[in-house]
């Protein structure tokens, strides 16, 4: 996951909960520890506004929009009020911010589970359990999801391929012809709609309200 950033300006509010929908979006509908998606997750109520410092030691931040993330339900108690340092790459333990470090310099998935490449790495992987089951599953799942859209892809344009020899043949009449350009089309269609779909996949399917 490369370095994240939240907007520059938001309202301002008194209670930090009322900044959920705006890191949402910030953070793309996405734990910002684990990467598990609201669409994967039954939607924002599994997800909460999570404080990178922790609220019960740094007071002042509690409201404070640049302090504030999005987390799930899982990962946030897990880091709950702990905070060994302020300075996680000298000391070697601690929290490294995602809107100021990036991600895949510290963290590389092996196989289906998170690697820890730097010491504060190694260390929110054990703290944050970044490979509990639930979490190397859905990793996964996400795997085979994509190989098979991958192998669709293929036989889509494969069959594509195959239509337009066809269509170039010397041997068919100008009716056969036509009867395979509208196949073709049909095919271009659904592929069309299948990668529109895809790409559309991370889309929340929620919004706060449906939980008001």
């Amino acid at each position: 996951m490369p370095k994240l950033s939240r907007r520059p300006s938001v309202p301002q509010f008194n209670t930090y909960q009322s900044y959920k929908q705006y890191l949402r979006e910030d953070f793309q509908y996405c734990c910002i520890y684990c990467a598990i998606h609201e669409n994967e997750y039954g939607g924002p109520r599994g997800f909460t506004v999570e404080h990178f410092r922790p609220k019960s030691i740094f007071t002042d931040l509690t409201n404070d929009y640049k302090n504030l993330l999005y987390g799930c339900n899982i990962c946030n108690p897990f880091k709950g009020n702990d905070w060994p340092s302020d300075d996680p790459l000298f000391d070697g333990v601690g929290y490294l911010d995602p809107c100021e470090h990036d991600y895949d310099a510290h963290f590389r998935l092996k196989g289906f589970e998170i690697e820890g490449l730097t010491q504060p790495a190694l260390y929110m992987i054990e703290r944050l359990h970044l490979n509990r089951r639930q979490l190397v599953k859905l990793r996964q799942k996400r795997w085979d999801e994509e190989a098979v859209h991958v192998k669709t892809l293929q036989e889509f344009h494969e069959q594509i391929e195959l239509i337009d020899t066809a269509i170039h043949s010397q041997q068919l009449s100008p009716a056969i012809q036509e009867q395979f350009h509208t196949l073709k089309q049909t095919i271009a269609n659904q592929l069309h709609v299948m990668i529109e779909k895809w790409e559309r996949r991370w889309e929340p399917l929620y919004t706060l309200e449906d939980y008001r």
